[in-house]
């Protein structure tokens, strides 16, 4: 098999890009493409490994098991911060110990790190500074405090912070910028439900499944403390109804785009317009859309 190329992020108005990945369905030679991406590029970049946050959640799990699988160099960390649950904690430690580097020759580090401490700092240094403060803020500063310690690993050994992110949350600008993001991203444009999938047959490949059915089976969160769960926040029951409610979004806005809309579908999209998930895509364009940068020609 050939390296898999790169991929742009679609543009908002490619609704035909939008509806293709949407649309991608799971095969044992995706789980292929993902290891070969993620191989190659430490290849040929000349880089020693990936660097992990392990957050006890289904995307770090994967990956994690993946790379384990595949003989993937990969540096995993469980970042512990204010809001985290016991069980998300301990998941990440299973993860960690079960699917980490055991190469002697490899840098060796401890999976568990306290960053609250680092984050109280901040935040009450924010706090005497602005005198307030909402609970999204506060998770950013979490997410960014994260981040400060994969990327300061990722210059000691000469290694890639790896980006978890999947196509749910690029939709929703489900991440922190500057935050939950890293250089390399093998899910981005991949739908949840499709990594369920390949995880399913991922842990065929597993001398212990145990730890990634684990993440797996549990209610998805942002380890943030916002809320009781992701799909809480998005106001839908499953990331297959998130799924679908875009696919038909992007289908009417397609069809709008070519003046062939009928009236009962214009009514359709002005009340799918008005849901959750929809007002995030919207609201989130700038997220997806990276730097904003001049043209000075």
């Amino acid at each position: 098999m050939t390296a898999p190329e790169r991929m742009e992020i679609p543009q908002e108005d490619d609704f035909s890009g939008w509806l293709a990945l949407l649309g991608l369905s799971c095969s044992p030679e995706l789980l292929d493409r993902i290891a070969l991406f993620l191989a190659e590029y430490l290849r040929e970049n000349g880089l020693s490994s990936y660097i992990l946050g392990v957050s006890g959640g289904v995307d770090s799990a994967f990956l994690a098991a993946l790379m384990h699988a595949r003989s993937i160099p990969f540096l995993p960390f469980s970042l512990v911060i204010e809001g985290n649950a016991p069980e998300e904690v301990a998941r990440a430690e299973a993860i960690c110990t079960a699917y980490g580097s055991h190469d002697a020759s490899a840098p060796s580090f401890e999976h568990l790190h306290n960053l609250t401490p680092l984050y109280a700092s901040i935040s009450s240094l924010w706090q005497d500074i602005f005198h307030t403060t909402t609970p999204v803020a506060e998770g950013n500063i979490k997410a960014r405090c994260r981040m400060i310690f994969l990327y300061h690993a990722a210059q000691l050994v000469k290694g890639c912070v790896l980006s978890t992110d999947q196509l749910d949350e690029l939709l929703t600008g489900f991440w922190t910028l500057h935050g939950d993001v890293g250089e390399v991203a093998p899910l981005q444009l991949i739908p949840k439900t499709v990594e369920y999938e390949l995880a399913h047959i991922l842990c065929h490949e597993l001398d212990n499944p145990g730890p990634l059915q684990a993440a797996m089976a549990a209610t998805p969160t942002d380890g943030l403390g916002i809320s009781a769960s992701d799909l809480e926040q998005l106001g839908v029951a499953s990331y297959k109804e998130l799924e679908e409610l875009f696919q038909e979004y992007f289908s009417l806005k397609h069809d709008d785009a070519q003046a062939s809309l009928h009236l009962g579908d214009k009514e359709r999209l002005c009340l799918l317009e008005q849901h959750t998930v929809i007002k995030r895509y919207k609201a989130t364009s700038f997220k997806r859309q990276g730097l904003v940068v001049l043209n000075p020609l």
